[in-house]
């Protein structure tokens, strides 16, 4: 199996197991343990055959791991700014006012739940489709935070008050918008990082 190029633990021990019940199952029926391992082995298959099966069975799994992931991605940018909208208009809307009312924490809450599964999806975002659609959702998220910063002191409520909403409020909202992409870089840094040292730890060592 590894000659022929199945790696992954996970399936060599499965095969190893059911390689082990038909020997025994042909031991039990009267056949030598010579045989039986024979026997047991043909029932299995080849290790090309077997290969190429277990490349079909990882292809679908990819597959569904990178549907999955896009889903989740689009869901939790969606509920970041849906959660930072409406704390927003919680706050500032036709003036700004703190109120901690039962929107506020459902909006803070919402924005906890969104960068913790942003963080998560971050970690697990290593193929091409997931990292690309990822980074243009951090760059929609960041443009939005930059948008937000900078509001027209000519103008009122959700969309103004320059002058009247404080820095703070503004800062934290944009830092908040900007986490995403603080996140994929992180994620994609040390993915990068642990590429390059399986890449150095796989080169043969010469000595002189």
């Amino acid at each position: 199996m590894l000659a022929a190029g199945i790696q992954n633990p996970v399936p060599l021990e499965e095969l190893e197991i059911h390689l082990r019940e038909e020997i025994e199952r042909h031991t039990k029926s009267g056949l030598n343990e010579a045989e039986a391992f024979q026997a047991a082995a043909e029932n299995i298959g080849q290790a090309h055959l077997l290969q190429e099966e277990f490349k079909k069975v990882k292809k679908n799994h990819r597959i569904v791991r990178v549907i999955l992931l896009v889903i989740g991605w689009l869901a939790a940018g969606c509920t970041l700014s849906y959660s930072v909208v409406m704390w927003d208009i919680g706050w500032n809307f036709f003036g700004f006012h703190q109120e901690w009312d039962m929107g506020t924490i459902v909006a803070m809450l919402g924005i906890l739940v969104a960068l913790t599964a942003i963080w998560f999806l971050a970690k697990a975002s290593r193929d091409k489709a997931n990292c690309a659609l990822s980074l243009l959702l951090c760059v929609f998220l960041a443009v939005l935070a930059v948008l937000w910063l900078h509001q027209d002191e000519n103008t009122n409520g959700i969309f103004g008050g320059h002058y009247e909403i404080p820095l703070c409020y503004r800062g934290g909202r944009t830092l908040l918008l900007c986490l995403p992409g603080v996140f994929w870089i992180w994620w994609i840094r040390r993915h990068l990082a642990q590429n390059r040292s399986a890449t150095h730890g796989s080169q043969p060592i010469h000595s002189d």
